[in-house]
């Protein structure tokens, strides 16, 4: 691996590239619909979300090396030491410097919600804070800084004021913050055996089985948010119904890979129950 494709390795932008950025951008709709507002947000949020990830990198070098699923992917090249502590910090100054100034220049608020979106980034994985390590503080902020604040960033980017508490663009947020909260947690859920004695997460506190109920609470959740901002607000009902859809599919999907294994065990505690009987 050469320097350029450590430093693409290091933002991991195939882990994120389909899926987070959807949230600035729906909040850029929201404000303005279609625009070229919307590509400004895209740029300024797949640095941001780059930023998230390298500085993760960063903090979570000594533990990666210790873990064996991402040594495996080498989805970390400063614990491969492929690329400097010192470079890796650069990665960091530029990615948050570019939408900091691109924001500062846009007349309204969105330069505050991307400054927090940083501020929440950096304090998730940096010492002596790193919220990622705390007890319910992992999936929180992580739903938070991924899902609500960039929202609201895209939002205010594009043109839309500072939301009221009760509003349409708060309740949207509020969803978005839910939805990457269950990210979080369908994450741990699937790390569950390799984060196991070598890192601390939410889902290794309270066990597998508990991680996949609190999956299913935030999906509930998120589905009963919706429901009552689509009566509150008057939303359109294909827009609500293609919402609900993805609600309800995405922890499906996201722990797919549990349902999958749960039902083969099924299947053949099921099989063998049945032998035995006929025998």
């Amino acid at each position: 691996m050469n320097k350029p494709q450590g430093y693409l390795k290091m933002i991991r932008t195939g882990d994120w590239i389909k899926f987070y950025p959807l949230f600035p951008l729906a909040g850029a709709y929201l404000a303005a619909g279609i625009s070229i507002d919307s590509i400004t947000v895209f740029v300024l949020f797949s640095c941001v979300t780059g930023y998230g990830f390298v500085i993760n990198n960063l903090y979570d070098a000594e533990i990666d090396r210790n873990h064996p699923g991402k040594i495996k992917q080498g989805k970390n090249p400063l614990a491969d030491r492929m690329i400097s502590k010192e470079e890796t910090i650069g990665m960091c100054a530029v990615l948050a410097g570019i939408p900091l100034l691109l924001s500062f220049t846009i007349p309204g608020t969105g330069f505050v919600f991307t400054l927090l979106c940083l501020i929440a980034l950096t304090l998730y994985s940096a010492t002596p804070v790193r919220l990622k390590d705390w007890f319910a503080g992992d999936i929180i902020c992580h739903g938070v800084m991924f899902g609500g604040l960039p929202f609201l960033a895209g939002y205010t980017l594009a043109g839309g004021g500072i939301p009221q508490l009760i509003s349409l663009p708060a309740a949207s947020a509020l969803i978005c913050t839910l939805i990457c909260c269950e990210a979080l947690i369908a994450h741990e859920i699937q790390d569950y055996h390799e984060d196991l004695g070598t890192t601390y997460t939410t889902v290794v506190s309270i066990g597998r089985k508990n991680g996949v109920l609190l999956l299913g609470i935030t999906g509930v959740f998120s589905v009963l948010i919706l429901e009552l901002m689509s009566w509150w607000f008057i939303v359109d009902v294909a827009v609500n119904a293609a919402i609900l859809s993805f609600l309800l599919a995405y922890p499906l999907y996201s722990s797919r890979e549990i349902l999958r294994l749960a039902a083969r065990r099924n299947c053949r505690l099921l099989l063998n129950n049945c032998i035995s009987r006929i025998r």
